[in-house]
């Protein structure tokens, strides 16, 4: 696989949606050994890094623009700080960058967990034990730490 090759398909992946520098190293990594299966060929190992270096230049893959779309992105979906975090180390951000977005964001985590109980399960209190388990596991799913989920009951 040439260098311009890769940098095509890199600029094609990037144009259908926002990847880290990590998980797009990943990705291009797959596809050139894809390539070079089907070719019978060998592609220079440093032209991955200058793909990823022009990327980085050209500002079209900068891991703190698209570390805060994946934060907005899952703080829409009503997850919390532990599941955020687990989702964004999983796509290969650095832990300085993920520990940054969430100090700096001004998110209500009590509020956003007492909505989550109170759409899911109403606004009452559980019934008996098993009950008050079953919500206390959806929300520790759901990534809120159990300072925020016992101040709900």
């Amino acid at each position: 696989m040439t260098y311009d090759e890769l940098y095509q398909y890199a600029i094609f992946m990037l144009s259908r949606r926002d990847y880290g520098t990590t998980e797009l190293k990943r990705r291009l990594a797959r596809r050139i050994n894809e390539v070079d299966k089907a070719k019978q060929s060998t592609t220079d190992e440093r032209c991955l890094e200058q793909v990823i270096e022009r990327l980085l230049e050209g500002q079209y893959l900068d891991d703190n623009r698209t570390v805060y779309a994946f934060f907005r992105r899952y703080l829409s979906k009503s997850y919390g700080p532990l599941r955020i975090r687990q989702e964004l180390r999983q796509k290969g951000f650095p832990s300085e960058i993920i520990a940054r977005v969430l100090e700096e964001t001004e998110t209500d985590w009590y509020a956003l967990c007492q909505d989550l109980k109170e759409k899911k399960f109403g606004t009452g209190k559980p019934k008996d034990f098993k009950e008050r388990a079953k919500q206390i596991r959806y929300l520790q799913y759901r990534g809120f730490t159990s300072d925020y989920i016992n101040a709900l009951f």
